[in-house]
């Protein structure tokens, strides 16, 4: 098993719909060599066992395993693969940046000018330790808006954030929206996906028809069990503006809706009351 906890309750939730939609169990297990498998596929079939590599942020730290799959058609393979990813890579990617803190804070100890060191093949920016001793206080509130911009200079910064807000709001799935946007062709279509959080990484990659869809989605109003949208960019506010391939009204959104994540504080507790004070509305003040 992986050196880490993942949270059952997203494992249970997912073993079970695994079991009532496609009468399927599923393994985790460390990916010890990663020769042996190919990276550049979303799954693999060994035997009867469908192996699903959990590729995050580049790193290659686990793999699921759906035994005795043989019998399931293509369809229903890329099915499982595409769920199992939506809710292990998020515990997968906490993990990684977890090992990755651990490890800056170990050099910290032995040699203080860390700011060209490189763990796991990226810049590390500086993030605060706290006591494993402290617990982490949840959050009870619920969310002011289905949008939430973060604007950053470290991509890897910016998906801790992300992830989490995910986990703040108790969402039961992170997904990145390259991976469904072809499913998705109106403001419906997103909001059947239930209580997840859609993350897209680049806003400024969007193009002209993933941007009216989102125009569409943010311009309704929505119930708390429908998807959360997360953009981040290494962009500026005022640099976002300046191009002129961006939606006018989605500009308008993140305008209002943007966390600068570079002036937060990086402890776990600190960054999660200052992100609750802007995106959760207390509910003890509606009673």
């Amino acid at each position: 098993m992986l050196n880490t906890t993942l949270d059952s309750s997203f494992i249970d939730k997912l073993k079970q719909i695994l079991a009532s939609r496609y009468g399927k169990g599923l393994q985790i297990r460390q990916l010890m060599d990663i020769s042996e498998m190919d990276m550049t596929q979303k799954m693999i079939v060994r035997g009867k066992d469908l192996h699903i590599p959990l590729n995050v942020n580049g790193a290659f730290l686990g793999t699921a395993v759906v035994p005795s799959a043989d019998d399931l058609d293509q369809e229903k393979r890329d099915g499982v693969a595409q769920l199992v990813r939506m809710v292990l890579e998020p515990a997968m990617y906490r993990w990684y940046l977890q090992q990755k803190e651990n490890n800056l804070a170990e050099i910290s100890k032995v040699a203080p000018n860390v700011e060209n060191i490189q763990l796991f093949g990226e810049e590390m920016p500086a993030i605060e330790e706290e006591s494993s001793e402290q617990e982490l206080e949840t959050s009870t509130g619920s969310l002011l808006t289905s949008l939430i911009h973060l604007e950053g200079r470290h991509d890897v910064t910016n998906k801790k954030v992300a992830l989490q807000l995910h986990e703040m709001t108790s969402r039961w799935a992170f997904v990145p929206f390259n991976d469904i946007k072809g499913q998705l062709h109106s403001s419906a279509d997103i909001a059947k996906l239930g209580e997840m959080t859609i993350f897209i990484e680049k806003l400024e990659d969007l193009n002209a028809a993933e941007q009216e869809l989102l125009v569409e989605y943010l311009s309704e109003e929505h119930v708390e069990d429908e998807p959360l949208i997360i953009t981040s960019s290494k962009l500026s506010l005022e640099q976002l503006v300046s191009i002129s391939t961006l939606h006018a009204h989605l500009l308008d959104d993140v305008s209002v809706n943007t966390f600068e994540v570079d002036k937060a504080p990086m402890t776990s507790q600190a960054l999660r009351d200052v992100l609750e004070l802007f995106f959760l509305k207390d509910q003890s003040l509606d009673s």
